[in-house]
């Protein structure tokens, strides 16, 4: 099979490579080549930037795929223009959506395919569920063949997987440093992490797949963990213990609104994933890497490569600012 995948250098896309790759398929990457030393030598890159239409038809001139996986498309008008270059290219178009489009607040904690899609917090979200909108009625409307994929908090090496953030180092370093780092609510709700490896599996098996046509499936980890034993995960990979601190998120989205729809419109919320749709499809996907194990991996990857290792100056302050004003709030 040939297989192309918009981006391909990415946090899920480049695992996704190295498994279709092992697969036997034929990878290619559609990107601007501003990564050359994460391809995988195997693939062919095709460099065009994908917001530039016009440059991206004139790189896929001539060119058809099995399956072209989209991870880069985040509005209507991105997904809109995707359509336009790669309808009667491809026999499947797959969509990256997100886990975080399910309805907030749920109203249950196991979440499947049914859950219906609605956030009322998170532009991000919203955006997304637009998106699959667009896509559902281009399939019903005029067949076009795309096939759904709602990832949730996904991380592999180099991501340290946070409620603030995640491909930074900013509160790794504050645990490192002995300083206060903040868990929203009280730090008990359910959520669940994803190796972007244990991802790859479940997407790779997904693609050429006729019955995934029209379709959408959530590809997540079984392991659901409290927010406290993942910062004191993140923690024991580093050798420290992180000195919590808990705060609503309603007093976070009150201090600082951007960092609180983040919150309110995903990880606030318990979340635990039933993927029996994908097992029926892909009968050998299983999550394999239990978080423990993935994030000793990544501190350990970020160690052998410190120039990755970013401290954003402005979420500090942001941290800082929410700290200061909950001890002002509470006396403490």
């Amino acid at each position: 099979m040939k297989i192309l995948f918009v981006g391909g250098t990415g946090n899920l896309s480049l695992d996704c490579s190295y498994e279709a790759l092992a697969k036997g398929m034929d990878v290619f990457h559609l990107n601007r080549g501003s990564n050359p030393g994460f391809t995988p030598p195997e693939v062919a890159t095709l460099r065009a930037d994908i917001r530039d239409e016009k440059a991206a038809a004139t790189a896929l001139e001539g060119r058809e795929f099995d399956a072209v996986v989209d991870f880069i498309s985040y509005v209507p008008a991105q997904v809109e223009s995707a359509m336009r270059l790669f309808e009667g290219r491809t026999a499947q178009y797959v969509f990256i959506s997100s886990a975080s489009a399910y309805r907030k607040p749920p109203v249950h904690h196991v979440i499947t395919e049914a859950t219906p899609l609605s956030n009322p917090y998170w532009g991000y979200s919203r955006d997304k569920i637009a998106c699959e909108r667009l896509l559902e009625a281009s399939f019903r409307e005029r067949g076009f063949p795309v096939t759904i994929v709602r990832p949730s908090h996904t991380y592999g090496n180099g991501w340290v997987p946070l409620p603030f953030s995640s491909s930074d180092f900013t509160v790794p370093q504050r645990m490192l440093d002995g300083k206060e780092v903040i868990v929203h609510g009280d730090g008990q709700s359910l959520w669940t992490l994803t190796h972007a490896r244990d991802f790859a599996r479940g997407l790779v098996g997904l693609l050429g797949n006729p019955a995934a046509i029209g379709e959408a499936f959530q590809v997540t980890s079984d392991e659901a963990l409290t927010w406290d034993a993942i910062h004191r995960a993140v923690g024991a990979a580093l050798g420290v213990e992180p000195k919590i601190v808990h705060m609503p998120s309603e007093f976070i989205a009150s201090v600082d609104p951007e960092l609180g729809s983040h919150l309110l419109g995903d990880k606030t919320w318990s979340s635990i994933f039933d993927c029996s749709k994908l097992k029926r499809l892909v009968p050998d996907f299983r999550t394999v890497i239990p978080f423990s194990q993935g994030i000793r991996a990544s501190i350990r990857w970020l160690e052998e490569n410190p120039g990755h290792r970013v401290v954003k100056p402005g979420l500090d302050a942001t941290i800082e600012r929410l700290l200061a004003a909950w001890k002002g709030k509470t006396g403490a």
